[in-house]
């Protein structure tokens, strides 16, 4: 039988036109050269954060030393992609010749260190050895980690991948087939859901079609808890401070001795709170995928809420690690960020916090580089007045020094407090107290009315490019000064002031749902959002 790669006579396999050979076909050495080198590409993404950037695999293969050698940054579990690449093309019955095989990542400068480079990896090795066609890998974006027998397994960050391959303008993504429903919440891309790595070389050989993933994204639906409003009982203050503080965007700061229903009352603020829109819910999904969490399958509508413990680190609570992973305040994001115990977390944990309650954001800043990661959510924080609890209880004696209560104070710092808008007291209260008649739900619809009616006033600011203070937060000249009589006892920052003003406009919102946007602020409402700024007693 001939050999297939003969031309004129001569196998080009197993010709080598060296230094000496003087072959009499000149087009037989260009054909020998160009079946001996092959290069071909691939795409992945990258991820930075929760967004994506694609990755450009270039793999070449030419004659040399057997071996496998994969160049541009890749660290942690991408480093270990050539082992699991190499295992998995040979289970699946494609057997590379012996070449000399380089794999680049570009850009070369920038790390890799996720497995879902693996099947880009596979996939430009196999089009280097002419197992499948080059150009059949220029429109498709390849996400997914390899298992030695050639199965694909799914990757974190799947959606920030195919949001990427979106934006990029690919035509298609390739994702593990339990991968495809968290691919396909990103509208504009065909997603097909693989099996194993044989499936995908099929399809890209022309030998079979894989199916498109049609599947809709679907929500998540949340189990009722029971938990209601109507049963914190005798804190007309706190509740009131809570529906402010979900109505506006506000944070929120409760002070009181043990047992008054601090963690009770932030148990069910999430309840109060409005679904969130699909770009939110994408948002919150991206975060909660690239930290590895469990693969999000599905949207959910609820915002988040986080309760992490008092003994979490900086990097839990801001992120950090290797590779750079969100912390709770991106997991937060769209959602509460509840803090119980405040003045026992770490002093760099608290400190921390000043930047993404006035920025929206957190910037995480290490050797190799800056991530940012979005963290705009509502900061609702609990805490006794002093350490054993019982400064100023009606009933029980503190047991306290003053140094030591003046030292458990200090650990907030006057920079975090400022940026609570609410300080709100909680009292004892006796057993007998009446139980409250408004529910969740009638709370909820409260505080979705005065939210659409902030949303309308945004729109009107963005249309108009005014300052938001000048145009919706003016006062009454009685307001005016009832404010600077406040400003002189109190000693006020004009952070506080501008909080302040922020305050009574929501509760403005909340009272009087009819009037008109730009209503100049009462007096009486100023004095109402200074009622509920009342920080905790001194000694």
């Amino acid at each position: 039988m001939a050999c297939p790669l003969a031309i004129g006579g001569q196998c080009l396999e197993h010709v080598h036109p060296g230094p000496t050979s003087k072959p009499a076909n000149l087009r037989v050495a260009r054909l020998w050269h160009q079946r001996m080198t092959m290069l071909a590409r691939s795409y992945a993404a990258g991820l930075c954060g929760v967004d994506g950037y694609v990755i450009t695999v270039e793999a070449d293969a030419r004659l040399g030393l057997p071996g496998l050698t994969v160049v541009g940054r890749a660290l942690g579990a991408a480093s270990e992609a050539k082992q699991r690449v190499r295992s998995a093309i040979a289970h699946c019955g494609h057997e590379l010749r012996p070449r000399r095989q380089v794999v680049n990542l570009a850009p070369a400068d920038r790390r890799k260190d996720s497995p879902g480079v693996d099947l880009a990896v596979a996939c430009a090795l196999l089009g280097s050895h002419d197992i499948v066609p080059a150009a059949m890998l220029r429109s498709i974006l390849l996400w997914g980690e390899l298992g030695l027998d050639g199965q694909l397994r799914p990757a974190a960050g799947t959606l920030v991948a195919a949001d990427c391959a979106r934006r990029e303008g690919f035509g298609a993504i390739a994702v593990p087939v339990e991968s495809a429903p968290e691919a396909a919440m990103i509208p504009g891309i065909q997603v097909y859901g693989i099996q194993a790595l044989p499936e995908l070389v099929a399809h890209l050989r022309g030998e079979r079609t894989l199916p498109v993933f049609t599947g809709k994204p679907s929500f998540v639906d949340v189990p009722d808890d029971g938990l209601d409003l109507a049963d914190v009982r005798g804190q007309g203050l706190a509740r009131f401070g809570l529906e402010v503080m979900l109505a506006g965007g506000h944070n929120l700061l409760l002070h009181g001795p043990p047992g008054v229903g601090k963690t009770m009352l932030a148990r069910r603020a999430v309840k109060l709170l409005p679904d969130l829109t699909h770009e939110e819910a994408l948002a919150v999904t991206k975060i909660h995928s690239v930290a590895r969490n469990a693969a999000p399958f599905a949207l959910s509508r609820r915002p988040p809420v986080r309760m992490p413990h008092h003994t979490v680190t900086a990097a839990g609570v801001l992120g950090g690690g290797h590779p750079i992973r969100p912390g709770e305040v991106s997991l937060a994001h769209h959602g509460i960020l509840f803090l119980d115990e405040l003045p026992e977390f770490k002093r760099e944990c608290l400190e921390g916090l000043r930047e993404p309650l006035e920025e929206g954001r957190v910037s995480i800043v290490r050797a190799e580089g800056a991530v940012v990661f979005p963290a705009r959510f509502q900061l609702m924080a609990a805490m006794n007045p002093c350490p054993c609890g019982y400064l100023g209880h009606p009933e029980r004696a503190c047991v306290d020094s003053a140094v030591r209560i003046e030292r458990y104070q200090q650990r907030l710092s006057g920079p975090l407090l400022d940026r609570m808008d609410l300080l709100v007291p909680m009292n004892p209260v006796t057993s007998d107290v009446a139980a409250e008649t408004e529910d969740t739900a009638v709370v909820r619809e409260r505080i979705a009315r005065a939210r659409a009616r902030q949303r309308m006033r945004t729109s009107e600011t963005a249309a108009n490019a005014a300052s938001f203070m000048d145009t919706w937060c003016a006062l009454e000249p009685a307001a005016k000064s009832l404010l600077s009589s406040l400003v002189r006892t109190k000693r006020w920052s004009l952070r506080v002031q501008d909080r302040i003003r922020r305050v009574a406009r929501t509760i403005g919102d909340l009272r009087s749902p009819d009037d008109a946007l730009d209503r100049a602020l009462s007096d009486r409402e100023i004095a109402i959002a200074a009622q509920l700024r009342s920080p905790p007693q001194a000694t």
